[in-house]
């Protein structure tokens, strides 16, 4: 056990090595890297990492698309992100493809922030203006052997604040190592790795990067089957912060799935803690799925709900 414990801790290490060497920042740049939520992970808590493979795994899992009992799954979904704080309008799109021992995922995400009214220095209006942020990207995996596979994704974001300040874009990667043994999965990874960006007064902020250990369960007896986990995120460049996800799936007949999870994140990372609801469907291939976030009165959260339609075989 103590050999095993130093391991994950040398992998962690390994993994967060850019991070701890960026310059630590009061706030992070670009947190909507961190919350490319499809319905079945929002139904979930948000927990993604250490589940079974599905179309948004270049978002969170890259590593489980050899061992995904699919082919080929693919969707898409439109998330009404924060509507009483922020009024986001947000879509998902995604893609996986087993290949063999290898495994391919693309995924883009696109979220349209609410118009504000630009005003210059000197009080003149500017016109209405309305921030998009989005990103877009590609990943492969491979099972080094039949139990335990790496996949890395690269991922190119941008957010357009204003028309008379320059852009904010970057590179950015997504590292995932994944064993199974029996019906457990253990998930190590580090996200959102990359370079500062630089605001229009030059200041320098970081992602929101992220080391995960995520461990899931998932069996089948008969018509019934549930897969359910746990995951744990350390954040590093900028204000330090931890969260915790848990979250469950029970499907009946590969027919109907209910959902449920809850996570608790620290303010400073820009995700509240939050319980969530869902529901999925799967008939001939094709999955419709809900999700809905359940937060305190005063989190902008509150009445956060995401739909979406793929289809797999």
């Amino acid at each position: 056990m103590k050999t095993t414990g130093k391991n994950i801790l040398l992998l962690l290490a390994l993994l967060t090595a850019p991070m701890v060497a960026a310059e630590a920042q009061e706030s992070v740049a670009m947190p909507f890297v961190d919350n490319a939520l499809n319905p079945r992970s929002a139904a979930m808590g948000g927990i993604s990492a250490g589940l079974s493979s599905d179309a948004y795994a270049q978002f969170g899992n890259i590593a489980a698309i050899p061992f995904s009992s699919d082919n080929l799954a693919a969707g898409v979904s439109y998330n009404s992100w924060q509507p009483t704080a922020a009024g986001i309008n947000a879509g998902v799109a995604g893609a996986a493809y087993r290949l063999g021992r290898f495994g391919i995922s693309f995924g883009a995400s696109a979220a349209i922030n609410q118009s504000y009214e630009g005003v210059s220095e000197t009080g003149v209006s500017l016109g209405k203006f309305t921030p998009i942020d989005w990103q877009v990207g590609a990943g492969v995996s491979y099972l080094i052997t039949d139990s335990f596979s790496a996949g890395i994704g690269l991922n190119y974001a941008s957010s357009v604040t204003s028309a008379y300040y320059k852009d904010l874009n970057t590179f950015y990667a997504d590292i995932q190592l994944m064993y199974v043994i029996r019906q457990f999965r253990i998930s190590l990874s580090g996200n959102n790795l990359g370079l500062p960006v630089s605001s229009a007064s030059g200041t320098k902020f970081n992602l929101p990067m992220n080391a995960a250990l995520a461990v899931s369960y998932g069996n089948v007896w008969g018509r019934h089957g549930l897969e359910a986990g746990v995951e744990g995120k350390a954040y590093f460049g900028g204000p330090s912060a931890m969260g915790c996800t848990v979250g469950a799936e029970y499907e009946y007949d590969s027919l109907i799935a209910v959902r449920a999870g809850y996570h608790y994140g620290s303010e400073k990372n820009g995700l509240p803690s939050f319980a969530s609801v869902g529901l999925g469907a799967h008939v001939f291939g094709v999955n419709l799925d809900v999700a809905y976030l359940i937060a305190a009165g005063n989190s902008p959260l509150r009445n956060t709900f995401s739909v979406g339609v793929g289809y797999s075989f």
